[in-house]
């Protein structure tokens, strides 16, 4: 049975109505409780409004991403006792070249399955192939299974390798340069995504993206191409994987002009002249066919896909490798062959689907430019990265540098001399790319180590949001009543959560973030610490939730413990063991391995410091009588030398790693003052006195920060110092907590405003602008503080109180309201409820950062705060960057009493507007309580979003 339905398209905020063709299965699904509501909408396209709202929302795509539901493709219907739906989305107009870019290569494809009132996107992937769909339903729905959805890795390989081995087979080396692009597509045949993926609802990690510098440039949760030798990048990549063939084969015309969006390719043949007929042509060896949804053809517009021709066939059908094609087990190159182009793309992408053939250069072209690149090999979190690159054009110049770093597109830059400052450790990729004034580009790259020490918390950045790695997650660990507990920040609230783990009293505790292969190579926080039992032990966020588990090695009793993320990207933890001795356990290839280091300190508390320099680790230690001891990494062992400077018995070490590289421990004096000990060679250390007079016994905590107003680039002239400063917490003799700083400038103390009486447990100031200066304090009663600063060391600080007690549900409820009225209902419904006034709030940034999370069940009270959650007409400052008129978060059924996941909110804007107070009391009460108010049954009628500008961000 088919009917028709009316599904929404949105193109630039306007609403149209397009017919679609749905195939109905035994039970019609066109309602859905989460649908969006808008004006002008045909009621029968609610189920086609749900499935874009549900696909925005498991691809983490901000609002108005989607354009509409091409024709033809929406299906509903049920297998047995469940409800399946699958549409392919485009995206709109106003989405930009990078969003639209998440669309390519079957991404736009959704299957859905209805659960607990609402649509859910279970996969992504090419339309045909249907992964997951019940067999039934893909019999019914008429829709025809290409053989590369059941592509295998090996099975591609293998014919790829008889395809350059066999009598006609394409040449690397041949004169024609349709046989060396045929060639060497052929030759990367089975280069697949790391981590292996079964949809493109996540991470799509490739090697060309790096290669030739995609949008993207962010690693998080990619693995590293042991071929290629570079860490690859999430991006959408069968643009970028055509664009390297045809650029090692020979192409150089125009390079500048090819991106991750497929459509750049037909750009590229309109500038060089070429016709490229819609649905015609005759296609040769060598050439990129790029394959378009129905409607107009256009450069400025949006293609499904871009492939190469490797062979054309007796009987007119032709061979081709596709790049970013997902298989029987992951996304990889595939080999496709016997193709014919009006069946193969209508099996793929959906009846209509059209193609252009677009030629590389058949005339002489520009050499591209010759480039040389220096920088690190090693680096340091938080410090300061000189790159430089030199760039040559035969009878022409140099029109641009062009550099990326792998940790995020916002920090890409321009230049041939350029400083970066990496914020997290692991390895990362370097790329510049160096166009000509002919349009001729080389990409170079150069991968860079990044060591990382570990401190009070570990920070993570979110990619909850397309193509963004903001804001940043904190984890501040801490023993509490039972185990272990993670203070939990998502740069707006604090949330404590009980995590498994049981820490020894008055045992060190050492945070620290790093690529982990146990999370697919996401960055991720982890907790070693003491056991109750004696033994070392580590907690860390898996996949799959909270872990912990014993690692070899036996801390002393109150034995202080620091971690770092090696050159190797592994971890290492060191602590004194019960002999006295400096001891190290690390992760290695077969395992965890703990060895003895040389020298012999103490056993006290703040007897252990570290610093991660380009040389490698710095361990400091203390003697009993206040000699200081370095135990630096020699080759692959390790070498124990006295330091020419000897510190009060029982004083706290801290350590940091200045902004340029260098170690520096810092202590207090026997003369009562603060000292420190700077590297400034092998061998060589440099004493100083800075400012501050830290109490006997006072714990010392130093660390880098970004100071307010600044980037994390700092200029690499001569002799500046940049924008990075170090800082060090201490405790004066009347029990205040202060800082010494410097930022270049030399140091600086500044009182800090909680109580007397506190003990410091550590510090934190993420090299990430808009991240607070923060110092965590151990309060009388238990109390667990937090002194912060957004505008650097100099304050002014605020201090704030930290849950001390695992968070319940009903911590979790915020209402967030936009106008000075909704706010006074938002207040009223949180008394209601029972809810503390604390949770409501009026911060646009907080409710974003609280939806976003997943954490928190956000109910946005009033119309504007629900527009403004959903759209963001107004354009207020976010988080995340996202551009205005966008948000990536859905609306959820209502009521609920369990938290929606990352980007679910609930909507309390009463369809009449005097009702409002009374369903935000509805909702936020059966938040707390599982049950509406006694005496109500039913609740107000809500609004929908509307696509209006109101309220205001604070």
């Amino acid at each position: 049975m088919t009917v028709l339905l009316g599904v929404w398209s949105r193109v630039a905020g306007a609403a149209v109505v397009v017919v679609a063709a749905v195939s109905v299965g035994t039970v019609s699904s066109v309602t859905a409780a989460a649908a969006r509501a808008r004006p002008a909408i045909e009621p029968a396209g609610s189920v086609g409004r749900a499935l874009i709202q549900a696909f925005e929302a498991g691809r983490h795509m901000p609002g108005e991403a989607v354009g509409g539901i091409r024709a033809g493709s929406l299906h509903v219907g049920s297998a047995g006792r469940t409800r399946w739906a699958l549409a392919s989305f485009v995206p709109a107009a106003q989405a930009g070249k990078r969003l639209a870019a998440g669309f390519q290569d079957g991404a736009g494809t959704g299957l859905f399955e209805w659960r607990a009132g609402a649509w859910h996107l279970v996969r992504t992937g090419p339309y045909g192939c249907a992964v997951g769909l019940p067999a039934a339903l893909h019999r019914d729905w008429g829709l025809a299974r290409p053989a590369n959805c059941a592509a295998t890795g090996p099975a591609q390989r293998t014919a790829a390798h008889r395809a350059l081995a066999g009598p006609a087979a394409p040449s690397a080396s041949a004169a024609g340069l349709g046989q060396r692009i045929a060639a060497i597509a052929l030759s990367q045949v089975g280069v697949s995504d790391t981590p292996a993926v079964a949809s493109f609802a996540g991470v799509d990690c490739d090697p060309y993206s790096t290669l030739v510098a995609g949008f993207s440039a962010n690693s998080d949760g990619c693995g590293y191409d042991q071929g290629f030798q570079v860490e690859n990048e999430n991006e959408p990549w069968c643009s970028d994987f055509a664009k390297w063939v045809w650029q090692r084969a020979g192409v150089t015309a125009d390079m500048n002009t090819l991106n991750a969006g497929s459509v750049s390719f037909y750009d590229w043949g309109l500038g060089q002249g070429e016709t490229m007929p819609v649905d015609g042509g005759t296609p040769a060896v060598g050439d990129a066919i790029v394959f378009f949804p129905p409607g107009t053809v256009t450069a400025t517009g949006y293609a499904d896909h871009v492939g190469i021709v490797t062979a054309v066939n007796a009987d007119g059908t032709i061979d081709m490798v596709n790049g970013d094609f997902l298989g029987a087990s992951n996304i990889s190159a595939q080999y496709n062959t016997g193709i014919s182009l009006p069946n193969w793309s209508a099996s793929i992408w959906g009846t209509g689907e059209q193609w252009v053939i677009v030629s590389p250069p058949s005339a002489a072209q520009q050499p591209a430019p010759t480039v040389s690149m220096a920088g690190p090999r090693a680096a340091v979190t938080g410090t300061v990265g000189t790159f430089r690159a030199q760039g040559r054009e035969p009878g022409g110049s140099i029109s641009e540098y062009y550099w990326t770093f792998g940790d995020g597109r916002t920090t890409n830059t321009a230049g041939p001399d350029v400083s970066h400052v990496f914020s997290e450790a692991g390895r990362y990729t370097v790329t510049v790319t160096v166009t000509s004034s002919f349009g001729t580009a080389t990409t170079r790259t150069w991968d860079v180590g990044v060591l990382g020490a570990s401190g009070a918390v570990a920070a993570v950045p979110s990619d909850a949001v397309w193509f963004a790695t903001t804001p940043v997650n904190e984890y501040l660990f801490r023993p509490s009543a039972g185990g272990l507990a993670a203070e939990t920040w998502d740069g707006a609230s604090w949330l404590q959560l009980a995590v498994p783990g049981q820490p020894a009293a008055g045992g060190g505790l050492a945070a620290l973030s790093y690529p982990d292969p146990a999370a697919a190579d996401a960055m991720t926080p982890h907790a070693y610490f003491r056991t109750a039992s004696g033994g070392l032990a580590q907690t860390y966020l898996g996949g799959s939730g909270w872990v912990s588990q014993p690692l070899p090695g036996q801390p002393a009793a109150g034995s202080a413990i620091v971690a770092a993320s090696t050159a190797s990207g592994d971890p290492a933890v060191f602590f004194t063991d019960t002999g006295g001795h400096l001891a190290e356990s690390a992760e290695q290839a077969s395992g965890w391995v703990t060895s003895t280091l040389p020298g012999a300190p103490a056993a006290s508390p703040g007897s252990i410091a570290l610093a991660a320099t380009a040389r490698g680790l710095r361990i400091f230690s203390a003697g009993r009588t206040g000699t200081l001891t370095v135990t630096t990494q020699a080759g692959t062992g390790w070498r124990a030398t006295p330091l020419p400077a000897r510190m009060a018995p029982g004083s706290w070490l801290t350590a940091v790693t200045t902004p340029w590289g260098q170690a520096r421990v810092i202590f207090r004096s026997s003369h009562g003052t603060l000292a420190d000990l700077t590297e400034t060679g092998t061998g060589q250390w440099r004493p100083g006195q800075l400012p501050g007079a830290p109490a006997p016994g006072s714990a010392l905590a130093a660390t880098n920060y970004l100071p307010a107003g600044t980037g994390a680039s700092p200029s690499p002239a001569a002799g500046q110092t940049g924008p990075l400063g170090e800082e060090v917490f201490y405790l004066t003799a009347a029990g205040q907590p202060a800082v010494s700083y410097s930022a270049g400038q030399g140091w600086q103390t500044a009182a800090l405003p909680a109580a007397a009486g506190a003990s410091i447990i550590g510090a934190d100031a993420y090299p990430v602008a808009g991240q607070p200066s923060q110092l965590f304090l151990s309060g009388p009663g238990g109390a667990l503080l937090a002194d912060s600063s957004s505008s650097g060391p100099a304050g002014p600080w605020t201090t704030a109180s930290l849950p001390t007690t695992p968070a319940t549900f009903a911590d979790r409820v915020v209402l967030y309201a936009a106008t000075p009225a909704d706010q006074a209902s938002a207040l009223g419904a949180a008394q209601a409820a029972g809810l503390p006034a604390s949770q409501v709030t009026v911060s646009y940034a907080t409710a974003w950062d609280d939806t976003l999370s997943g954490n928190y069940l956000v109910i946005s009270v009033g119309q504007a705060a629900t527009d403004a959650l959903y759209y963001n007409v107004c354009g207020w400052a976010n988080p995340s960057g996202d551009i205005p008129g966008s948000t990536p978060f859905y609306i959820v059924s209502s009521p609920r009493d369990t938290l929606p996941g990352a980007g679910g909110y609930e909507a309390a804007a009463a369809r009449t507007t005097s009702q409002t107070p009374q369903l935000a009391a509805d909702l936020a009460y059966y938040a707390v309580h599982g049950a509406l108010p006694p005496g109500v049954t039913a609740l107000p009628a809500a609004a929908g979003p509307q696509y209006t500008c109101a309220g205001s961000p604070s």
